[in-house]
C-alpha cells in the first residue's frame, strides 16, 4: 500500500510540476482593470482641472486609481514577467486628452458610470482569481464602491 501511495505522490508531483511549467498565453487578466484605473485617474484629474468646485472630491478619486493602478501592474509583473513590456508601455503612453464634460454633474455622472464597471469588473474578476489575487481585486472592487457612493 505504501507503493501505491509513494507512486500516487510522485505522479501528483509530476503533473503539478507539468501544470506549473505551463506558460500562460495572451494578456493577464488584470490588464483590463488596469487600463480602467489608469484611465479613471486620468478623467477624474481631466475633470477636477476642468471644474474646480469638483476638485476636492475627484482629487483623491484620481489618485487613489493611480495607486489601484500602480498595485496591478506590480502583481501583473510579479505573476507574468512576459507582460512587463506591455503594462510598462501602456503607462508610459499619453492618453489622448478628454474632453472635459460639459458640467460638473456630467463629469461626475461618467466618473460614477465608469467607476461602477470596475466596481464590478474587479468583483468578478475576484471571484475566480487565485488567492494571492483576490485580496487585491477585492480591494479595488470596494474602494470603486465607495467613490461610487461618495460622489453620488
Amino acid at each position: 500500500m505504501l507503493r501505491g501511495a509513494g507512486a500516487l505522490a510522485g505522479l501528483v508531483a509530476a503533473g503539478s510540476l507539468a501544470a506549473g511549467c505551463a506558460r500562460p498565453e495572451g494578456p493577464d487578466p488584470l490588464e483590463e482593470p488596469l487600463a480602467a484605473a489608469r484611465d479613471d485617474a486620468v478623467s477624474a484629474a481631466a475633470a477636477a482641472a476642468a471644474h474646480p468646485e469638483l476638485a476636492s472630491r475627484l482629487t483623491p478619486l484620481s489618485r487613489a486609481r493611480r495607486a489601484h493602478a500602480d498595485a496591478l501592474a506590480a502583481e501583473i509583473r510579479r505573476a507574468r514577467p512576459d507582460r512587463t513590456a506591455t503594462v510598462d508601455a501602456a503607462a508610459g503612453a499619453t492618453p489622448a486628452p478628454a474632453r472635459p464634460a460639459e458640467s460638473a454633474a456630467a463629469a461626475v455622472t461618467a466618473l460614477r458610470r465608469s467607476l461602477g464597471t470596475a466596481r464590478d469588473g474587479a468583483g468578478a474578476l475576484a471571484l475566480a482569481a487565485e488567492p494571492s489575487r483576490c485580496g487585491l481585486l477585492t480591494s479595488v472592487a470596494a474602494s470603486c464602491a465607495g467613490y461610487v457612493t461618495v460622489l453620488g
